[in-house]
């Protein structure tokens, strides 16, 4: 049923129960009491010019049944305030947007927001605001940490997000606009879907309005946080970073290692092969010694010392100078030096942001990179400072959260039933998020909204730097040293299959991407990973899924065959694979070369991407000196500040901060110096390999 805000039944606010409280959540210090109601608000925008946008229609779903929309801010405030005028004392209405940052840029203005009714994690990342003293509105992007499409079709609701191709958002609409019934379904169709997933999830999660995290890491952060309660409450607290080694933790954390080889970069390279990590994160916490204990910071901070404490099987953290830096072996594809974690550096040559060398730099590493850096490059070294502690296995308690979630993942893989492939997204979405908590900042400086201040947010500078690192330990219950870690023991699990790569006699590094090495040549794996089975069966990192096959954390497993291979440098790739006529029985048929082309390109959607570079030429047109795609990924501008009003069609529109979805134009193009680098690089491997040819 399709409403407006005058035909509203508000009896069923007024009249919907209070949710009831979980046991164990009954002591909550929250105050507030939810309506048994979930609701959902979303709004419909019009691009009038490059930057401006207006809403043109609102939509708001009041329970599973009732729909109510409207053409005016006029009319939505109204909606509001009857609605807020329907509860009690500590009463709200949860209402839920996806994407609540967007809206929130177009109800600031009509609506004057105190500091603390709007929770933001960034100035455009808000995850939750309250209006009228009782309708809190949640983000349920950053709660599914999916697009709308993908929550609702992975929630399997009755009423899915319809095309948005087909709506064609180039068409400009106006308030006054009249609407087709398709628009009008397209338009309720993502809040009635978004009020079933939602409803949907929370019967299958065994939550409700009080439990229900808000971001998708929530679920995980519960149930190791559940976990962690085995050990003493003493155990993380003593081991938690001071200031000065939470500084150190944070100049040495890393993500993962992503990298093209200079000496096949811009070339199209035919027969690449893809070989991927298992699990790589949950390996590394699994298979792996950690830092478990307090850090100290060593008062003789030397190179002896240095070398003493790693010989001693201790976890380090080091600031460490080094001087005339130099590649060992100059034919070595991925550097592992990258000059943004550097500082003071002196006459670096750069290979795409990697250190080739230089004459000075300081870094602060982990023993784990300067194992790796002391295999790549040779240096002169000094130390500036050190800290150490004992190496240990995570607890038990947490190692089981994680095996079970690979477990649930790999006994479900496959299976065609609804509710296996629910659960299996979910528990591999689990999987992966307990490396994104534990790589989280444990300082974040609160955000504070002033419509007065730059992109209307400011930072909280009531608390700084060390007191926000105590407040912060007072409810820790997992130390950031552990996410410091488990990138670096990624990192050189890597590493050790681009060494397989490198000196493998007749294969060569390609490109590699945190857990991905993708190389020419043939190279025996079973070796190796015969290692990490036997880690792994020590560990019980495995699981076998539904037809009995056993699968390992950390082996690297086949992942991919190209027919044709070219990258530009990281996150810049495209391929094809076989064509769709392949058969390996036939002699004849060893792989077309007009199998589907596929791109990996920051900033350009993979699909209407690849369709755009294969209209214009396919790989070539991709390793051409400069090529933009027209059809790049959308872009969301800000504007912060009133425009007045204008005249449109005999209307007058006031136009007002918004936030305006733009297609964007992605132009692909080589800087001088990576292109001098190249060229530098060809001569050299001419030189160094005459009888190899890439083509």
């Amino acid at each position: 049923m399709i409403e407006n805000y005058k035909t509203f039944d508000y009896d069923l606010i007024r009249n919907a129960p209070q949710e009831k409280r979980k046991r164990g959540n009954q002591r909550t210090m929250q105050r507030r009491i939810y309506k048994s109601i979930v609701s959902a608000f979303d709004i419909e925008t019009s691009r009038i010019d490059d930057v401006q946008s207006i809403m043109y229609i609102w939509q708001f779903q009041a329970g599973p049944d009732h729909t109510v929309i409207g053409r005016s801010w006029k009319e939505c405030f109204r909606f509001f305030r009857q609605l807020a005028a329907q509860c009690e004392k500590d009463e709200y209405i949860v209402i839920f947007i996806h994407n609540a940052s967007f809206e929130f840029q177009y109800l600031r203005t009509y609506y004057l927001f105190k500091p603390d009714e709007v929770f933001a994690t960034g100035p455009r990342t808000i995850l939750k605001f309250d209006m009228f003293d009782h309708l809190e509105f949640r983000c349920s992007y950053l709660h599914s940490n999916m697009s709308l499409s993908a929550f609702l079709k992975q929630m399997r609701v009755e009423d899915q997000k319809l095309s948005g191709s087909e709506f064609n958002y180039d068409i400009v609409r106006y308030p006054w606009t009249k609407l087709t019934d398709r628009e009008l379904e397209y338009c309720i169709h993502d809040v009635k879907g978004l009020v079933q997933a939602i409803i949907k999830e929370m019967e299958k999660d065994g939550d409700n309005l009080y439990t229900l995290p808000l971001t998708s890491t929530g679920y995980v952060r519960r149930d190791v946080k559940k976990a962690m309660r085995e050990l003493s409450p003493h155990y993380i607290r003593s081991i938690l970073p001071d200031w000065d080694i939470y500084l150190m933790l944070r100049e040495a954390f890393r993500g993962g290692n992503t990298h093209a080889n200079r000496y096949f970069s811009g070339y199209v390279v035919p027969g690449v092969k893809g070989e991927d990590e298992a699990s790589a994160y949950p390996s590394g916490e699994c298979n792996n010694m950690f830092p478990t204990g307090r850090f100290k910071m060593e008062k003789t901070a030397t190179k002896e010392r240095l070398q003493d404490l790693i010989n001693k099987k201790k976890a380090v953290l080091a600031r460490v100078g080094l001087w005339n830096v130099q590649l060992k072996d100059p034919m070595w594809g991925c550097p592992y030096i990258p000059i943004d974690k550097c500082r003071n550096v002196v006459g670096p040559h750069l290979d795409n942001g990697r250190i080739l060398d230089a004459e000075y730099l300081e870094i602060t590493v982990t023993d784990i990179d300067l194992k790796i850096i002391l295999s790549e490059y040779r240096f002169n070294l000094d130390v500036i400072d050190l800290a150490y502690t004992k190496y240990g296995w995570l607890p038990d308690p947490l190692i089981d959260v994680i095996e079970r979630y690979f477990k649930n993942k790999t006994q479900l893989k496959g299976s065609d039933d609804p509710d296996d492939l629910y659960m299996y997204a979910r528990d591999k979405a689990k999987l992966n998020s307990i490396y994104g908590m534990s790589a989280q900042n444990p300082v974040r400086v609160p955000m504070l909204f002033d419509n007065s201040a730059p992109e209307s947010f400011r930072f909280d500078t009531k608390k700084w730097g060390p007191a926000l690192l105590e407040d912060y330990n007072k409810r820790a219950f997992f130390p950031y040293q552990w996410g410091v870690w488990c990138t670096a023991i990624a990192r050189f699990r890597l590493e050790e299959g681009l060494i397989l790569a490198h000196y493998t006699p007749g294969a060569h590094f390609i490109y590699c991407d945190t857990d991905s090495v993708k190389y020419t040549g043939s190279i025996d794996w079973s070796k190796y990973n015969q290692e990490r089975i036997l880690d792994a069966e020590a560990s019980l990192a495995y699981a076998d899924d539904r037809k009995g096959v056993r699968h390992y954390m950390g082996v690297y497993e086949h992942d991919s065959d190209y027919v044709k291979f070219a990258t530009r440098g990281s996150k810049k790739y495209a391929y094809t694979t076989k064509c769709k006529y392949y058969s390996a029985d036939n002699p004849q048929c060893a792989g077309c070369n007009d199998g589907p082309l596929h791109i990996t390109i920051a900033g350009v959607n993979k699909k209407t991407g690849a369709q755009e570079l294969e209209a214009a030429g396919g790989i070539d047109a991709f390793l051409q000196p400069v090529f933009t795609f027209s059809k790049g990924e959308t872009e969301t501008v800000y504007i912060d500040h009133k425009k007045g009003w204008t005249g449109i069609n005999g209307h007058r529109l006031r136009l007002t901060p918004c936030a305006t979805i733009r297609p964007s134009h992605k132009t692909l193009s080589d800087t001088e110096d990576y292109m001098d680098l190249l060229k530098d690089s060809r001569a050299f491997y001419d030189f160094m390999l005459d009888k190899y040819r890439p083509i």
